[in-house]
């Protein structure tokens, strides 16, 4: 399982084949409805991608969006998907080109760590999973993935430049909008975001490039500001660099 973890979600591979086959039950997670407008439309991750394993329900209002946040995935409500309305079996979300949602999106490669960690963050909204408790992957579940925000009281955590997010992380009302760029993490960290001009100081290891920030704080943020490029961490030099 260890060795797994680090597999992609839509690996075939005959390890992957044994531990995970097709038709393997996995929880497809679905929260309260939101509004008493907001229609259940399914989904699946990586979004997009035509063998993406992993379900859930959201919810979705009159103008495409996320009524609610994505399961798992705090800092979402209000992302822009595509869905197919007439889909056999009912709504599906076909794809995003919202730049926080990108996150769960084809092409990142998103492994099966992000699927232990997607899974125990819903466990934990429904108080089936304590803070204390790990996963089986060496790694913890536990609330190393929240952080405390004084505007929105707790978050994922993320991680934003100063330009972007001010010292204390929660972003720098009015001023320009900046050219940044946005970070995927293939294990299911929340997206990172910097200005085009603190890139090549943070992939130099420079840590006071940035600081934590919430998710909520982090989707203001990407909102704000101009996204010039989107890749992920580890990736080629060429690869998932895109616009918005």
């Amino acid at each position: 399982m260890i060795k797994l973890a680090g597999h992609l979600l839509t690996c075939g591979c005959e390890a992957c084949a044994t531990m995970f086959p097709r038709g393997r039950f996995e929880p497809t997670w679905t929260f309260p409805q939101p509004t008493p407008s907001a229609r259940r439309v399914t989904a699946a991750v990586p979004i997009g991608h035509p063998r993406a394993p992993l379900e859930v329900i959201v919810w979705v209002d009159a103008s495409g969006r996320l009524a609610a946040d994505w399961p798992g995935f705090v800092g979402t409500a209000g992302a822009q998907v595509d869905v197919d309305w007439s889909a056999r079996g009912g709504p599906r979300v076909t794809g995003t080109r919202d730049p926080v949602l990108g996150a769960l999106a084809d092409p990142v490669p998103l492994t099966r760590k992000f699927a232990e960690r997607l899974n125990a963050r819903c466990m934990r909204a429904y108080g089936l999973l304590d803070g204390d408790d790990g996963d089986d992957a060496g790694g913890s579940n536990g609330d190393e993935d929240a952080i405390a925000c004084q505007r929105h009281g707790t978050g994922m955590r993320a991680f934003a430049c100063k330009c972007v997010a001010g010292e204390g992380g929660e972003g720098r009302e009015g001023g320009e909008a900046l050219d940044v760029v946005v970070l995927y993490d293939v294990g299911g960290d929340f997206p990172d975001c910097l200005c085009t001009a603190c890139v090549a100081r943070f992939q130099a290891g420079d840590p006071d490039v940035v600081v934590p920030v919430c998710s909520r704080c982090q989707q203001h943020h990407i909102y704000r500001h101009r996204v010039v490029a989107r890749t992920w961490y580890g990736a080629a030099p060429s690869a998932g660099a895109t616009g918005r």
